[in-house]
């Protein structure tokens, strides 16, 4: 006995393929941020701008103190330096608190060692008080408190 296969007329199928490529497109889960969360080490504050406005008065600071932005995204609100002073490197996330106003957070961290066989972020370590890193995200940090103006809670 052979069973038939009900088959759906061939606009119906095209429908349902239309609707799902429609849902898949529609939502895209990409970002340019990083997949992991900054070590608990980091520096934080709330500032009164946005995170967009943030994020590009952050990059603008770094530059004027001659340290190169590796990759900034106003969208995501976050940015990444260069090394600097060796193995040293920031990273700044802005994210929305309250209508207005964005808690950062300036990450600095250094890397002791390569070692081309584990990840780059498994190597990273907290930047020590005083050291380059930490002194300039501390820098950073007060500048834009100095510029945007601070929020304490």
């Amino acid at each position: 006995m052979r069973t038939s296969r009900v088959s759906l007329p061939r606009a119906q199928r095209g429908v349902r393929r239309a609707w799902l490529l429609l849902l898949l497109s529609a939502c895209t889960p990409t970002s340019t941020r990083p997949s992991f969360v900054p070590i608990p080490e980091s520096l934080q504050a709330v500032i009164n701008a946005t995170p967009a406005v943030v994020t590009r008065e952050a990059q603008a600071l770094l530059a004027a103190d001659t340290i190169r932005v590796r990759f900034s995204s106003e969208r995501d609100a976050w940015l990444e330096t260069s090394e600097f002073a060796g193995t040293h490197r920031l990273r700044l996330w802005a994210d929305p608190d309250v209508p207005g106003r964005s808690r950062v957070t300036i990450e600095a961290v250094y890397r002791p060692i390569e070692d081309p066989s584990r990840q780059p972020r498994d190597l990273e370590r907290a930047a020590q008080p005083g050291s380059p890193g930490q002194l300039r995200a501390a820098q950073l940090l007060e500048a834009l408190k100095n510029k945007l103006g601070v929020t304490v809670y």
